[in-house]
């Protein structure tokens, strides 16, 4: 991902509305792109800060961009891993359906 591209995802990265692929390419360039990671962090603080505006209580913003940008890169994984499962189950059991399906009508 580019840093053009990655622009444009911010307001969706916010919104949690990137699909898996486009969430992990988002948060590796944002780690690995300083300008990025500052336009994501001053998004970040308007966004949340006037939605706490009213709030009493305390708020660490940067460290809720961090705990942000860490679990979407972990939910992005596992539902990476649990595709893939997904996948590899139906391959198995449409096999075995074959299977049995093949033995039940050879007779």
């Amino acid at each position: 991902m580019n840093c053009i591209e990655c622009k444009k995802k911010i307001k969706d990265f916010l919104n949690d509305s990137l699909n898996t692929r486009q969430t992990v390419d988002f948060v590796n360039h944002v780690n690995e792109c300083p300008e990025c990671m500052e336009e994501l962090s001053v998004d970040f603080l308007v966004n949340e800060g006037l939605k706490r505006l009213d709030s009493a209580t305390s708020f660490n913003l940067e460290e809720e961009l961090k705990e942000k940008l860490e679990k979407s890169l972990k939910n992005a994984r596992f539902s990476h891993r649990f595709s893939i499962v997904a996948v590899i189950l139906t391959i198995v059991l449409s096999f075995l359906l074959g299977v049995f399906l093949s033995s039940f009508f050879a007779y």
